[in-house]
């Protein structure tokens, strides 16, 4: 596409835009889920084909929606291993959270799968997968933080993801 094009392009699509990233706190980090957003649009409008049945608002959501989840996960992340990095230093430091952590970025629906998977779990098995898969620590990390051997940690993580292959199996098999 020509400059002037995207130019036109942006223009319309700027509202829309507007509205998905409207839900973060205003600031800086608004402007980057904004360009998160306007990066994402540019990256995968190539890709987009009209003949697969979805308009370009729609394909443009998702498109934008995946890559603020997932650029939010990486800022989350960043975050974890600042802390806890920080955990050893000044207390002050600790104290603050950035400005993002308060805006529910996660869809509603994720939080209610992850909650049904883990009821598969024990509790120690569900904080463990919680902590490593979805907070981002290393198994190391977790380790440390529930004051538990590494090699159990190991074995509790492998002991729940074999629980959950076994619990969807079983659902598969059942419909």
């Amino acid at each position: 596409m020509e400059e002037k094009d995207w130019a036109l392009f942006f223009q319309e699509y700027e509202p829309l835009l507007e509205r998905w990233i409207s839900r973060y706190s205003a600031g800086v980090v608004r402007e980057e889920a904004k360009q998160v957003a306007r990066i994402a649009c540019w990256q995968k409008l190539g890709l987009y084909n009209p003949e697969r049945g979805a308009s370009l608002s729609s394909y443009l959501f998702m498109v934008v929606r995946g890559a603020l989840l997932n650029w939010y996960a990486q800022e989350r992340r960043w975050y974890d291993r600042h802390r806890l990095l920080t955990a050893q230093g000044d207390e002050e430091e600790q104290e603050g959270t950035p400005e993002w952590e308060d805006a529910d970025l996660l869809p509603p629906d994720a939080s209610l799968v992850w909650e049904a998977w883990m009821a598969y779990l024990s509790e120690m098995e569900a904080l463990c997968l919680t902590l490593h898969i979805r907070d981002g620590y290393s198994l190391r990390a977790v380790a440390r933080r529930l004051n538990v051997p590494y090699e159990r940690m190991k074995k509790c993580k492998q002991r729940a993801l074999g629980k959950l292959r076994r619990a969807l199996l079983q659902e598969r098999e059942q419909k």
